[in-house]
């Protein structure tokens, strides 16, 4: 009996044995199946990715070479020796414009002596006011240039001020004395 206990121990261990090789081989076959389901997927993903990026470097590409022609056509359309021009011209209007300044700068400081002598020697009230009204006008002008420059980046600034005549005048007490 021991024999037949022993023959069918082992026949049930063979039998146990030869279950858990015939699963284990189903679950890898199985998981092995899975694997390839997810290794296509992966690969189809990356795929993917790369024709995103062939289409990203040929739009690079495509954009490099706009970019460049574009350069290519400025810098056949504008050349150094324009620039320098340009440059010149700028300067011209700037030096224009300092001497138009100085010119009015000049225009007004006469008027406003010609207020202050017609204020003091005469009692025509008529001239005086039409100087001033002029005074006013051309300093507004300046003011109205000031701002504009102002914009652009010019540093000169004007500052509103009352003609002379206008200014209070403080004169020494009046003595009996002459």
């Amino acid at each position: 009996m021991p024999d037949l206990l022993e023959k069918l121990g082992g026949g049930a261990m063979n039998l146990i044995l030869g279950a858990l090789i015939v699963w284990v081989g189903q679950t890898t076959y199985q998981h092995a199946g899975i694997l390839a389901g997810l290794d296509g997927k992966l690969a189809n993903i990356d795929g993917k990715f790369a024709d995103a990026d062939k289409r990203h470097e040929s739009l690079r590409k495509w954009l490099e070479n706009v970019v460049t022609d574009m350069k290519d056509t400025n810098r056949l359309q504008f050349t150094a020796k324009e620039g320098d021009k340009v440059v010149a011209q700028i300067r011209k209007v700037e030096d224009s414009t300092v001497d138009l300044e100085r010119k009015i700068t000049e225009r007004l400081n006469a008027l406003d002596l010609k207020i202050v002598a017609l204020q003091t020697g005469t009692q025509n009230f008529q001239q005086v006011s039409a100087l001033q009204a002029e005074v006013a006008q051309l300093r507004y002008a300046m003011g109205q240039g000031a701002m504009n420059q102002g914009a652009v980046g010019s540093d000169v600034q004007y500052q509103q001020t009352s003609s002379i005549s206008q200014q209070p005048m403080y004169l020494p007490p009046v003595s009996s004395r002459r």
